[in-house]
Order: C-alpha cells, then structure tokens, then sequence
C-alpha cells in the first residue's frame, strides 16, 4: 500500500496517510480515518471534561438536595456519587436496549446516555480527595485532576507522585514545589519550568541539578546563581532578600524578567530522553512512535498519542490518559490502564475487545455501552450469551457502515469513526478540548459544538484580589471566612485552611487570581501539540518542533539536538 493523501471532512484540510498507518488499520479492522490527526485529537479531548464543576440535582436513590459532579445541570443525563455508582445497588443492564437496525447506532448509544445513571466524578482508590477528577491514588488532596499517587496537593493537574505541590502543571516526584511546569524531582523549587533535581530555587528554565538560584537558565549543576551570574553565598541571600520573593509585586516584577529571560534562553528543538526513533515532544524512555506528547516511559510502536506513562503499545490516537500496560488501543481517550483492543472508547479501565463504549471496569467483549462494572457480552447495557453477542457484533459493524451517522453540520459518521462530538454530554468549553485548542463561542457553534456561558455563582466578595495583604506574614485566619475576587477574570474564590499552611510554611504571599485562571495561565506556558518545521537557530540544519515561529511570538533560540547539547551541556 503506497501513502496517500486525503482531505479532512472537518477542516478541509488534506492530510497523509502513511503504509504503516494503513497496516495497522487493517491489522485491527477499522476503514482509514476521514479526519485528520488534529482534528480526531480534538475529537476526543471533547470527550474528557477534566476541571469543569457544577452543583445539579442528587439523583442518588435516598438523596435529595444538591451533589457536585462534571455533568452541567442542563446535561440530560443523571449522575450518581462514587459510593452509589460502585455499590451493588443498581445494574447498569436495566437500562439496556435491543439494537434497531433501522436507525444509526450513535442515535441508540446517544438515549443510553441518557438513561444510564453516570459517575458524578472519575476517581479511585483514593482517600480525602476533594472535588478531585480523573485521579488515582490521593491522600488528602483538593481540586487536582488528571493526577496519580500524589499527597497533601492542591489545584494541580497531570501530577505523578507529588507531595505537598500546589498550582502545578506535567510535573512528577516533587516536594513543597509551587506554579511549576514540566518539572521534576525537585524540593522547594518555585515558578519554573522544564527543570528538574533543583532545590530552593526561583525562576527556573531548563535547569538541572541546581540549588539556591533564581532567575537563571539553561544551568547544570550551579549553586548561587541569579540571571546566570555566580555569586558566594553571602552575595546570594543578600541578592534574594532585595528580590522579595515572598511579596505578591516582588513576584511579579520577577517575572516580567524571567520572560525575557526565557525568549532569550537556548530552546532544545524537542524534549526527548532515553527514545529511540520518535518524533513528538516530553517523552522519555520509548521507541518507534510518531505525534506523541507528554509521555512519560514505555511507548512502542505508537501514533498520535498524549498524556500517558507507563506502557503503550501497537496503538493509534490515544489520550488524553492512555498507557500503563495497554495494547491495541485505537481512538479512545482516559483508556489508559491494563487494557487490551479497546476501540473507539472513553474511560475503560482493565478490559479488554470493548468497542464504543464509555466508563467500563473490569469488562469484556461489549460494544456501544456505558457505566458498567464486571460485565461481558453485553451492547447496548443488554446482557447476551457469548454466541449471541459474537453472532450479532458483526451485523452491526455491517450495518454502521451502510447507516452512517449525519451530524448537524453535515459529518458522516460510520463504523471507524470516534464518537461524534454533538453527543457529548459536555459542551466544548468545560473541556480539555478548550485548553488545548480554545476557540470562541461563535467558532465553536459553527462547527457544530455545545457551548454553555460562565453563569456566575451567587457568592458576595468581601475583598478584592489586588487588595491582598502583600506578604503571607501579613495575613491571619479571617483570610479563610473572605470571598476574594479574582482581579483578572471577577470570579470569586476562597483560600482553604490547608492552602493557608502551605503559603506560611513556604513563605509565599497569597494569590490574586481565580484557580481557574491560574491553571489557564500554566497552559499558555507549554507549546501546541503540533508539529512543525523550523530551522536550527545556527542556521545549518532543519528541526521538528513544537515551538512557534518567532515571527508568530516564539523564541528565536530553538536549537538542534546537537548543538543544544554543545551550548548546554
């Protein structure tokens, strides 16, 4: 099979379809895509509503009143807590459907949705974790998501094995860490990014192995370093104290610097470590994959991929959430555990040959279901023989492929096709598909996606954000009875008691803005997931890379491996 070259029928835009792609597609019996890598990436991030949070009605049975959950008060669909939607209390098979071949299959799997009771958050083996989505692992964490095995951590999202680390974004085996991005074993390190083994530390860019400096990039193994400059120690303390690190405006007239700082460090073309034939960007430790980000150990032989660690294998368009010990995995988003040929699906954990299916555990052999625990052969939430279901799955294959599904703004949906997006119970902006790709509400509607305006809560504020005391020292216990408005964006937010201790005990001043635009600003500070051509800064070699052009606001400073590592190292 020679590569081709087709045109999306979502952007219009052509896009290649190489030999090895088309081997795969016929290895797992599925048609080539008719969208293209963006646009399927998109696809599925519409999927996955990771830190939007709403009050709606408690539907669990001997409840009433109010719970929180991702689900928006307006979705038609009804959510159930964790303990409830563990419990043996209900079957998910209740809700189940004979399959009409007379209709398309995502009009069926789209009423199931709106049956089946959904988990109000995805969350578990956790202890005291608070308004806490798509975590694994937590002891005493509030409002962290996408995270696994962390402690005593607050407003972080994509954590690994962190301890006391708050207002963090892809960071792992840091301690007492704070607005950090992309850093790594680390203590004490405060405002940086890309760097990793530092410790009491400020403003850091792609440093390694450093303690006590501030302001500083491209550093290996320095201590008392400000703006790259060596001081003695008595230099340094004095240097630091002038700073005013624990102020809220000595923090900020630090980092207007620390930008400037940064456009003018040396920018490695792409972050790989340990990887043998990859091209994609923060990946370590794998092999033979292509688009790939954010992915920490064990890739192989993987395509389009993002956010996922431990293992991945044979698999294509997978993630957010993919990897540990999974195989054969093909669009699915949050299918990232022990799963083996799970295909077209969203959050499936420990199953495997599970076909467009949402929120599966322990399953096996089941196709168009959603909310299930420990169950096989089951479509459409019904319950049948083995024989059965393998005599039925293929008439249904055979039928999504000659009854497409037509979406309200013309896309044709057949077998081979992830979900549609106007399925979704989500709307485009409480999605990770809005901070990764954000549009405006105009743009969204008119390719046919859900948008839901910020209805603003009822809460008074009592104190404005820029009104703060300057210091933590300043600051007492009625902090934790005000409503604070966020001076950027209006909203109100509160401080926690445990939030408080972590400010006095690391001598940071309070924050002015909303947790919310905290972490938006955290993600303007990582490159698009989107590859692109530049040429190395020292004008002899073409690179893929993932940083912008400088004409369109990138740093002028992208480097080849080579040469990074004769500036750096």
């Amino acid at each position: 099979m020679n590569r081709e070259t087709h045109k999306c029928q979502n952007c219009k835009k052509d896009f290649i379809i190489e030999p090895d792609d088309f081997s795969f597609y016929e290895k797992i019996k599925v048609p080539p895509p008719t969208f293209c890598p963006e646009c399927r990436m998109i696809r599925r991030l519409y999927w996955r509503n990771e830190h939007s949070l709403f009050r709606r009605p408690n539907s669990t049975p001997g409840f009433s009143g109010e719970h929180i959950s991702i689900y928006h008060p307006d979705a038609k669909i009804t959510s159930y807590d964790k303990e409830m939607w563990w419990s043996d209390k209900w079957d998910p098979c209740d809700y189940g459907a004979d399959y009409d071949f007379d209709r398309p299959f995502f009009e069926q799997f789209k009423e199931l949705l709106e049956r089946v009771p959904h988990v109000s958050f995805f969350e578990g083996k956790s202890i005291n974790a608070k308004f806490c989505n798509y975590v694994v692992e937590l002891k005493n964490c509030y409002l962290v998501t996408a995270t696994w095995r962390c402690e005593d951590s607050m407003y972080g999202n994509r954590l690994f094995e962190c301890k006391f680390t708050h207002d963090s974004y892809i960071c792992s085996h840091t301690e007492f860490c704070y607005e950090n991005v992309y850093c790594s074993d680390s203590n004490r390190l405060f405002f940086s990014r890309e760097s990793e083994n530092c410790l009491d530390s400020y403003f850091l860019y792609d440093c390694r192995n450093c303690s006590n400096c501030i302001l500083s990039t491209n550093l290996r193994n320095k201590s008392y370093c400000i703006e790259n400059v060596q001081y003695s120690k008595e230099e340094y303390f004095k240097k630091k104290k002038e700073l005013e690190l624990n102020t809220r405006s000595g923090i900020k007239k630090a980092n207007k610097k620390f930008e400037k700082l940064w456009q003018n460090a040396f920018h490695k073309h792409l972050k790989l470590i340990n990887t043998n034939n990859v091209v994609g960007d923060h990946v370590s430790n794998s092999r033979n994959a292509y688009y790939i980000f954010d992915f920490r150990d064990d890739a192989e032989n993987v395509k389009y991929a993002h956010w996922g660690n431990g293992g991945l294998k044979d698999s294509y368009d997978t993630g957010p959430g993919c990897g540990y010990k999974s195989e054969m995995g093909y669009e699915g988003v949050s299918t990232g555990d022990k799963n083996y040929k799970t295909y077209f699906c969203v959050t499936v954990w420990y199953s495997r040959d599970i076909y467009y299916s949402l929120m599966l555990s322990d399953c096996h052999d089941c196709f168009g279901c959603a909310e299930m625990h420990n169950k096989q052969y089951c479509i459409l939430n019904k319950q049948y023989t083995k024989e059965e279901y393998q005599n039925l799955l293929p008439r249904i294959i055979k039928h999504m492929k000659e009854m497409p599904y037509v979406d309200k703004v013309g896309r044709s949906y057949e077998f081979g096709e992830f979900f549609p997006g106007e399925l979704s119970p989500f709307a485009y902006n409480e999605t990770v598909a809005q901070d990764y790709f954000p549009i405006g509400k105009e743009d969204a509607e008119s390719r046919g996606y859900l948008w839901r305006e910020y209805i603003p809560n009822t809460y008074k504020t009592t104190v404005k954000g820029n009104e703060l005391p300057q210091t933590i020292s300043e600051v007492d216990d009625s902090i934790l009875h005000q409503v604070i408005e966020c001076e950027i964006t209006k909203k109100p937010f509160k401080i926690t008691e445990q939030e408080l201790s972590f400010y006095r005990r690391l001598d940071l001043p309070l924050p002015s803005t909303h947790p919310d635009e905290r972490h938006n600003q955290r993600l303007k500070l990582r490159n698009p997931m989107t590859l692109r051509k530049r040429m190395c800064y020292f004008g002899d070699k073409e690179v893929d890379t993932t940083y912008l052009l400088e004409e369109e606001g990138g740093p002028q400073k992208v480097v080849c491996t080579e040469h990074y590592n004769k500036e750096v190292y």
